[in-house]
């Protein structure tokens, strides 16, 4: 079997590409970097190689692909669209780590597409988009109807102020200035981002945290997926996206002076694009490894409140595992890299023969994912709550009559 790793160089590349290289024949680490390719191959093990390929050009990226059992695109999330063209032409297998709400419900478009040419493609199969996203099917079925999901992610934090981006600095940069989105009263509403701040009670030793809404991919699908559960509420909220809090809140003060923008604007005559001038100063800082204690932890968290056989639920899946110091610089990138590479392995095996476009709460198999997470030293709780005693009226109390 072999696989394609698209952007196989970066952070969470490399962390995918290593754990592919310990469950396939071959893992094909394709960069725009040759170099930083030819690196990252080295250090996921003998089955990996290495390729250089710039996703614009369609052509060589179709070249690459072909005769690959699927490919993982770990490529920054506005080139999504692309990839999946190269793969419809390769015959090829698709999935990625989400498209931040937008793209994503753009790709899922491409339904027939990839329906008629026989291919599967899983769209958002990371940690957040992707563990959430089975955790809201899994519990969903248990329900005979949906109120609300709400998810949750959150870890320990890392020591110090960093600005080193946990990973990619344009998504991070997009997240804390679009406009989130809700799914609420049956609707989609956008809100702003990093709003509707709420402490949230995370396992030990994250524990009691603040978290806010982030635009994700996970309220893009998981509502027209539980649609005939009549499913009202989902949202998605995060702690600090991989930064400490200091350093989140330097991140936000820069994105309101306007340093995230992408349009042009004349400063001393020259034309200057803020955020190209916020990554290239972002780029000058020095970039220190991660400082992991042995207490550190990474947590997926979704409460599905429902019905069932007449009764109220709360169902709340929580999925963790420990940043260890053993993965060496790809411990905060390991529940990250564990879904796709279980995923393209399902791919690549035939397990998930079903041809279209899907989120994960559609596709993936949540037992089974969970035993092989486990596997990685993740995890998956399930945490029920039942309602038994409705509060109405007292007993013997009387009862008025509406308009006496």
């Amino acid at each position: 079997m072999r696989i394609i790793v698209l952007g196989g160089a970066g952070t969470v590349g490399r962390a995918i590409a290593t754990d592919l290289a310990r469950q396939v024949d071959t893992v094909v680490v394709a960069d725009l970097d040759p170099e930083a390719a030819r690196a990252a191959a080295e250090g996921a093990g003998a089955r990996a190689e290495s390729a250089s390929v710039d996703v614009r050009d369609r052509p060589a990226l179709v070249k690459i692909l072909q005769g690959a059992a699927a490919c993982v695109n770990s490529v920054n999330y506005y080139f999504n669209l692309d990839v999946m063209q190269a793969c419809l032409e390769a015959g090829v297998p698709y999935l990625d780590l989400g498209g931040l709400f937008h793209m994503t419900r753009r790709q899922l478009e491409l339904h027939a597409d990839f329906k008629a040419r026989g291919l599967t493609a899983v769209l958002g199969i990371g940690s957040c988009p992707g563990v959430a996203n089975v955790q809201a099917g899994w519990l969903a079925g248990m329900l005979e109807s949906v109120d609300s999901v709400r998810i949750y992610t959150g870890s320990t934090q890392d020591e110090g102020e960093s600005l080193a981006a946990p990973y990619a600095i344009q998504t991070i940069l997009d997240e804390l200035s679009m406009p989130a989105m809700i799914f609420r009263n049956r609707e989609f509403q956008e809100r702003p981002p990093l709003g509707e701040e709420e402490y949230f009670t995370f396992p030990d030793p994250i524990g009691r945290a603040k978290t806010r809404l982030s635009l994700h991919s996970e309220v893009a699908t998981i509502p027209i997926s539980l649609a005939d559960k009549g499913i009202r509420e989902c949202s998605f909220k995060i702690t600090t996206f991989g930064f400490a809090e200091p350093a989140l809140r330097k991140l936000q003060f820069l994105v309101e002076l306007g340093l995230a923008s992408t349009e042009p604007m004349q400063v001393d005559g020259a034309s200057v694009r803020p955020r190209a001038l916020l990554l290239q100063l972002l780029g000058r800082l020095p970039q220190p490894q991660a400082n992991w204690s042995k207490k550190t932890l990474k947590a997926v968290v979704t409460e599905v409140r429902g019905k069932a056989a007449g009764q109220e639920f709360l169902l709340r899946a929580e999925t963790t595992g420990p940043l260890e110091p053993s993965m060496g610089d790809l411990g905060g990138s390991a529940l990250v890299a564990g879904p796709p590479a279980i995923a393209a392995r399902w791919l690549g095996q035939g397990k998930l023969a079903r041809p279209g476009v899907w989120p994960p709460e559609q596709i993936i198999e949540p037992v089974p994912f969970f035993e092989e997470l486990a596997t990685r030293g993740f995890t998956t709780r399930l945490i029920r709550t039942q309602t038994v005693a409705p509060a109405g009226p007292m007993k013997g109390a009387a009862v008025q009559a509406p308009g006496s």
